[in-house]
C-alpha cells in the first residue's frame, strides 16, 4: 500500500450510524458528533504523543488525512508555515483551526465527536482519566527509542506504573456493570484508556496483553468494546498498518526530523 505524504485515510462525514457497544447492543453518538467531519493530522509515522488524538477521531467516526513528517525539511517548513503555536507536533487541522498541545486538542476533538460530557463532574472524570493515561503510557512512548522490552515491562509493572497504579483504579471505576467510564455513553476517557491498552498490545501482542491484564477483566472487556466504536477497528487493522513504520524506522525518522 502507498505511504505517500498526505495519504487520505478516507475522509467522510460523521453520521448517526449506530456504533457497536458489544454483542447484541448498539448506541448512537449524540448529535454533537456532526460538528466535526474531517481533520488532517500531522506527526511522524508512529504512535508517540499523537495516537490518542487519532483514536478520538477514529472512535468518533471522523475520517482524517495523515500528513507525515519524514525529514528535517518537513519540520522546518511546518514551523515556517505558522501553524505550530509552540513549534511542536502533533498538529491537528480541523474546523479551520490549527490545534496543538495534546490535552486541549483531545478535549476539542472529543467535543466535536460527541465524546465530551456536558456536566462539570463528568468533565472532571474525563479530565483526570486523560491525565492519568498520559503518565501511564510514558514508558511505551519511550520504547521505540531503546527497544528494550524488559525495561519497558518493568516500568509498566512498577508501583507507580500502568499495572501498579493506574490499571487498578480504572478497573474500579468500571465496576458496577458500567460499559464505559461515565456509564452507558462513551467519552474521551474511554478513548484514552483504550489507547494505552492498545499500545501494550502493539508492543507485546494480543496474548501478552491478555496475560498482563488478567487481573483486570473489566478493562479487557472495555478494550474490546471501545474497539467497536466508529471506525476504530479499521484504523487499527488497516489504516495504521499502511501508515506506520516499524519501531526502529519510526525512531530514526523522529531523530532525523529533529536534527539529532
Amino acid at each position: 500500500a502507498s505511504r505517500g505524504r498526505g495519504r487520505e485515510i478516507r475522509r467522510g462525514q460523521c453520521t448517526q450510524t449506530p456504533l457497536r457497544q458489544g454483542a447484541g447492543t448498539q448506541l448512537c453518538l449524540p448529535a454533537l458528533c456532526m460538528a466535526l467531519t474531517a481533520a488532517t493530522v500531522t506527526y511522524w509515522r508512529g504512535r508517540g504523543r499523537c495516537e490518542p488524538l487519532r483514536v478520538v477521531l477514529a472512535c468518533g467516526g471522523v475520517r482524517f488525512v495523515g500528513n507525515y513528517l519524514e525529514k528535517k525539511g518537513d519540520m522546518d517548513a511546518l514551523k515556517a508555515s505558522g501553524k505550530l503555536e509552540y513549534d511542536q507536533v502533533p498538529l491537528v487541522e480541523a474546523d479551520g483551526l490549527n490545534l496543538v498541545q495534546g490535552t486541549p486538542t483531545a478535549v476539542y476533538l472529543a467535543q466535536g465527536c460527541g465524546l465530551w460530557p456536558e456536566m462539570p463532574k463528568e468533565q472532571y472524570i474525563c479530565g483526570h482519566i486523560l491525565a492519568a493515561t498520559q503518565d501511564a503510557r510514558g514508558p511505551l512512548v519511550s520504547f521505540p527509542f531503546h527497544l528494550d522490552e524488559q525495561r519497558c515491562l518493568e516500568e509498566l509493572q512498577s508501583p507507580k506504573g500502568l499495572l501498579g497504579r493506574f490499571a487498578p483504579r480504572w478497573e474500579a471505576l468500571l465496576g458496577e456493570g458500567k460499559p464505559y467510564f461515565l456509564g452507558a455513553t462513551p467519552s474521551l476517557a474511554d478513548c484514552a484508556v483504550y489507547e494505552v491498552l492498545d499500545f501494550v498490545r502493539h508492543v507485546y501482542g494480543e496474548e501478552r496483553l491478555k496475560a498482563l491484564f488478567g487481573a483486570f477483566p473489566l478493562l479487557l472487556a472495555h478494550h474490546d468494546r471501545v474497539l467497536g466504536l466508529g471506525h476504530m477497528r479499521e484504523w487499527r487493522d488497516v489504516g495504521r498498518k499502511e501508515a506506520f513504520l516499524d519501531w526502529p524506522e519510526y525512531a530514526a525518522s523522529v531523530r532525523a526530523t529533529l536534527g539529532f
